[in-house]
């Protein structure tokens, strides 16, 4: 009979999160597992990434205190051998209605942001309810993981569990990414001759925006440019005022959502990412694996670990906006080696984190391959 691994998340819209589970659930299902998506709310534009033969179960709850019973049935009807929860407050669910359905199995949870950057615990409530929660249950998960040694550090730092006990698997990247034809490329970029810089994320606080803008207007007086910011979000009318503002408009588009980013990646001279905070930014590995340049913030956690301290790309200190400025025009003008940049994504291929993943989920493993 197949091993069953189920996967918990809130839904499937546009995050770093759901994009690192559709490439794992479509891996393991090649590899024969049986595959079970349970979402509170079984909405969002990555479920069309998913393979056909993953199973999306939607547990009808538009909160997560009102999934633990539908997550407790589902768990005792189904009775996966692994499930793997993401993101705090839902691991703690997961942890709870896992053991309480008694499974043989092994409960899995994993952290992928630095939570002490984070809006989220910027609440004196929710920081008590963080800090408590996380050292009476974490325990009782059969592992933990986080996506960096930064995020890993800072969940230790946070909750008191002790560094040991909590395992960094890096973020994998899919295998297939897509090429793109010269007139794909040139499509992309309305044909615009100058540099090309481009930027991928969600329009939030997080990505700081702003920041990137205001780098890119002292850019303009030095290099002739246009930045693609692709994404969606709530600050849209925001930026997009503060283009205007900065009176650099015509050289700034904003494209939203993108199934396939990768098009303007791959055909830019220049990724950049200037976020106040990240867990581990698959798009920074998505730019080495296509041999794009890359400058970005050193944020707590993340960048600095992928770029090897500066080797395969600038980083720039966070809110620093001359030296981000600076830093592009010196990566525009810079010869690259694009194969080393590529070379060091091949480290996040989806085999390799796929296979610690497993050997997380399924231990009997590394006995059998002793």
């Amino acid at each position: 009979m197949k091993k069953k691994i189920a996967f918990l998340l809130p839904n499937f819209s546009t995050g770093g999160a759901e994009k690192v589970t559709s490439i794992l659930a479509n891996e393991f299902a090649n590899k024969g597992f049986s595959i079970d998506l349970v979402l509170l709310d079984a909405h969002g534009e990555l479920l069309t990434t998913l393979d056909s033969r993953i199973n999306v179960i939607d547990l009808k709850s538009s909160r997560i205190r009102q999934g633990f019973l539908p997550l407790l049935q589902y768990l005792k009807a189904e009775r996966p051998d692994t499930l793997l929860a993401l993101m705090w407050p839902l691991t703690l669910l997961a942890v709870l209605a896992f053991k309480l359905a008694n499974l043989p199995g092994r409960v899995v949870v994993s952290d992928r942001t630095t939570y002490s950057q984070s809006p989220l615990l910027k609440s004196r409530l929710n920081r008590f309810i963080f800090k408590s929660s996380i050292p009476l249950i974490y325990p009782l998960a059969n592992a933990r993981l986080a996506v960096s040694a930064g995020v890993a550090d800072d969940l230790s730092n946070l909750s008191r569990i002790n560094r040991d006990n909590i395992t960094v698997v890096h973020n994998p990247i899919s295998q297939n990414i897509p090429a793109f034809s010269m007139q794909q490329q040139q499509t992309a970029w309305q044909n615009f001759h100058g540099k090309k810089i481009v930027a991928v994320g969600s329009l939030k606080w997080a990505k700081n925006y702003p920041l990137l803008l205001q780098a890119f207007a002292i850019l303009l007086q030095k290099e002739q440019a246009i930045l693609t910011i692709v994404g969606q979000g709530e600050l849209l009318s925001e930026l997009e005022l503060n283009a205007k503002k900065l009176g650099i408009e015509a050289y700034v588009q904003f494209v939203g959502f993108s199934k396939v980013p990768q098009k303007w990646i791959a055909s830019a001279d220049l990724f950049v990412l200037s976020s106040h905070y990240e867990g581990l930014p698959n798009v920074i590995i998505e730019s080495l694996a296509m041999g794009t340049p890359i400058v970005s913030t050193d944020c707590k956690s993340g960048p600095r670990e992928i770029l090897c301290d500066g080797k395969y790309g600038k980083l720039v200190p966070v809110n620093d906006i001359d030296a981000f400025a600076q830093a592009m025009l010196q990566s525009l003008k810079e010869e690259h080696d694009i194969e080393g940049l590529k070379k060091r994504a091949a480290d996040f291929s989806v085999d390799k984190i796929a296979a610690q993943y497993l050997d997380i989920m399924f231990p009997e493993r590394l006995v059998k391959n002793d």
